[in-house]
This record gives structure tokens, sequence and C-alpha cells, in this order.
């Protein structure tokens, strides 16, 4: 059962760096280490047989399944009666200690033991170069550099492609949400968690954990606690049965951790699902502990709601003025311009929806109206700079005189300009103020004056 969000869709204005960074490093890790293995695995083997291992070790081999794995006696002698290589044998990290537990109580009676020792030895060595063993987390014998190189490492590349799937699909919200340091930071700290609850519940495991699975979880996790009670959008496949729900994220969490308990008690594989527990839990728990990150993502997203709606509604305003519908039209975005604001886009079809009547006093009330909100809002972007000077001008040109740009209007304009370190537009503004005989700041008086020492020095 596969359930997945398709809530976000990427902003590639602000592409996600470190996820990028992080599936390119997964990638380069897989093609230029791991993709070394396959020579590694070659030269153990040739080691192993070179040294007589398969003859010395083959009854070794069956008692300690006899001991320890009682239940593959029959398969293994069933598959090894021809005198096939020990290939289990040297790979089985139990095996190896079990030999120096048999070195030690049968050492009288082992002709040759030193030779042996000494052929192990050097099987092992090389054996242990393949990454799996040398990077990746082995419970019974877990090294602190492990924790994080395990991360990098994949069993293949069905297993790498699905982990990289999944970190985009969940990076690129999350990193967007929280920034580089403590988007970098969950990650790495879900996946040490992941790794530790699964050396908790394995810790004699020789089976070495490698995969990004753990730290993906963790995202996994911290997603839906970013989106918390909020309702999106998830993708589900079930056998042969697919398709989309909405619900509350935090329903999903549940449902996601018994998923992985049922992997664990039902499902015959070597996936690590208290790893993946581990992750979703440690995820989870990070973002409950990030709350500004949370209000700061719920304001965005509001933000990034409303806009969406005022688009919608903006193009049905359009949709209505094509029709030729003008009455409707204008109605509709006087409204839209009382509920959003602070958005110059309602301002700006409003003054095109009027700029066909010139001649009309309503051209210049919602002219000047546009203007006066530009100056009186607390704050403003570039888009709104933009927007203004794209009206002022066309307005200048359908109406020479310009009555709505009152002297009080354009020293206000000059100085909100001047804040947005516009200087010529400052400039501008300033000079029409002066010539309607409004007296100027200090600030503004020196922009004039030196542009003017500007102009008679280049004439």
């Amino acid at each position: 059962m596969l359930i997945i969000p398709i809530q976000d869709k990427p902003d590639w204005s602000r592409p996600p760096l470190i996820t990028l960074v992080l599936i390119a490093l997964n990638v380069f890790v897989f093609l230029f280490y791991q993709g070394n293995d396959d020579a590694k695995l070659a030269l153990a083997a040739d080691t192993y047989h070179s040294h007589q291992l398969d003859d010395i070790e083959r009854p070794y081999y069956r008692d300690y399944l006899q001991a320890y794995h009682p239940e593959d006696v029959a398969h293994w002698d069933a598959q090894h009666r021809n005198g096939s290589p020990l290939t289990h044998a040297m790979f089985d990290l139990q095996f190896d200690h079990y030999l120096r537990e048999v070195w030690v109580d049968q050492s009288s009676r082992i002709p040759n033991l030193n030779q042996w020792r000494d052929g192990r030895r050097t099987f092992e060595q090389q054996r242990d170069r393949i990454s799996s063993l040398q990077a990746g987390l082995i419970p019974a014998q877990a090294r602190p550099f492990t924790f994080i190189f395990s991360m990098f490492l994949h069993g293949g590349w069905g297993h790498l492609l699905g982990n990289m799937v999944f970190l985009f699909l969940f990076g690129f919200t999350l990193e967007r949400a929280l920034g580089t340091v403590r988007y970098l930071a969950g990650y790495l700290l879900s996946g040490i968690a992941a790794d530790a609850l699964f050396i908790a519940i394995s810790p004699d495991s020789l089976v070495p954990l490698v995969g990004a699975s753990g730290a993906i979880s963790g995202l996994m996790g911290m997603y839906l606690a970013l989106y918390r009670l909020r309702k999106i959008r998830f993708f589900y496949s079930a056998l042969f049965y697919f398709g989309e729900f909405v619900a509350p994220a935090l329903w999903v969490f549940p449902v996601w951790i018994a998923k992985e308990l049922y992997g664990h008690f039902f499902v015959d594989s070597n996936t690590a699902y208290w790893a993946h527990i581990g992750g979703l839990l440690a995820g989870f728990a990070v973002m409950l502990a990030l709350p500004v990150s949370r209000r700061e993502f719920a304001k965005k997203e509001q933000q990034a709601d409303q806009g969406a709606r005022l688009e919608q509604q903006l193009l049905q305003v359009q949709a209505l003025a094509a029709n030729l519908d003008f009455n409707r039209a204008r109605s509709r975005v006087r409204v839209l311009c009382e509920h959003y604001g602070n958005d110059p886009r309602p301002w700006h079809l409003q003054f095109n929806l009027y700029k066909n009547q010139p001649s009309e006093r309503v051209f210049h009330e919602v002219t000047f109206a546009a203007l006066k909100q530009f100056v009186q809002l607390p704050r403003v972007d570039m888009s709104w700079a933009t927007t203004v000077d794209e009206m002022v001008t066309q307005y200048r040109i359908l109406a020479p005189k310009a009555p709505a740009l009152t002297g009080k209007l354009c020293l206000a304009l000059a100085q909100r300009f001047l804040q947005l370190n516009q200087k010529k537009q400052a400039t501008t503004y300033a000079a029409w103020a002066q010539q309607k005989e409004v007296r100027l700041t200090e600030p503004l008086i020196e922009l004039v004056n030196s542009a003017q020492t500007k102009t008679q020095t280049l004439a």
C-alpha cells in the first residue's frame, strides 16, 4: 500500500538546493563508491577459494547452521551435496564469530590452525572493504561514523531510485518551510534516530543497515507535523486500486506507522521497518520542537492560498470584461480591491477597466485610489512599484493634465520610491511636487539638486 501527498508543486524559481545536493550525493556514492563492490566481491571470493577455505569450513558451516539456524539445514544439504561454493559462509558475519569460538574450543584438535586463521584473516580484510560492511551500520558492531555514512548507501538501483523520489517529494516542501540549516539538521537527526531505534530493537544483529529510508521517513513525519490538521491531497495505491483523497495530514500518520508495523510482523523482507518507524517518530518530534517554523509556514501557506483565490477571481473579472460586461467586471474588481488591498493586481486591473474613459471623473478617482493605497501601506514590494510606474505612465498619456497627481500625492510617491531605493522615480515625483509648490523634505531636496547638477554637467 502506498500513500503519498500530492499537495505541493515544486517552485523552480526557488529550487530546493540542499535536497538536490543530497540526491546528487546519494547517486555519486552509489556510482563511484558502491560501484566498485562487484570487483571487491570477486577479489574476496578469489581470496576465499585460493586459501582453500571452502573445503576447510564446509563441515563447520553445517554445524553452525545446526546450532543457530536448524530450519535451514535441509535446504543447505540439498544445495551443497555437490560441493558448490560456500557463498553464504563467505558473507555470514555470525559465522565469523562461530569460527572464533571453534578455534578457541578445538584448537588442539585442528591441524594447520594458524594457516587457517591467516587465510581467514586475509579473506575478511578483503571482504570487509565492500561498502555495506565498511560503511554500513551493523548493530552488533556499530561505529559512530556509520550512523551518517550508512544513510548514503543503497542496496541497488531500485532502492536508490525509490528513496530519491521520496526525498524529492518531501524535501522540496520542507526545505522551503524550514530553511537550509534546520532542514538538513532534521534530515540527519531523523536518520540517526532511525538507526538508534533499529539498534535498540535488534542489538545483536550482524546484518548491515544501509539506505536513506530512515532519514526520508523522518521527512515524512516532519511533513505531517508541518501541515497537522490542515486538509491536503494524497495519492493512494493498493493492489490494483489507486486514486486520490483529501484528509487532515495528521490522520495519515497512524496509517503510516501501522503500515510499517504490518511489514515488520507479517512481510518476509529485508526491509528495516523499525528504522522507518524511528525516522517517522523522530521527524514528527523535530517539527513539533520548531513552533516558529510551523507558524511561519502556516502564514506563507495562507498567503499562497489567498493569492491563488485572488488569481482565480481576477481571471473571472477578465472573462466578464472580455464578454463586454464591464459593469459587473468593475463591480467585482472594486470588491477585490477592498478584500485584497495589499496586492497590486486588483488595483491594476481596476485601472485597466476604466482607462478607456479618460475623460470621466471616475477614471481619475480610481487612479488616485490606487496611488494612495501604494503610499499608505506599511510595507510594499517591488511588484507594487512596477505596477505604479506602469499606471502613472499610462495615466499621463491618457490624461496629460493628470488631476489625480496632486502635489501631496506626488510628495508621498517620491518618499515611497526613495524608501524603495528607486532614486530615479523618487526624483521625478519630487520634481512634480515642487512644480505644484509643495515643500520637499531635506532628503528629497538633496536628491533633486543632485539630479539637476548632473544634468547641468552633462549639458
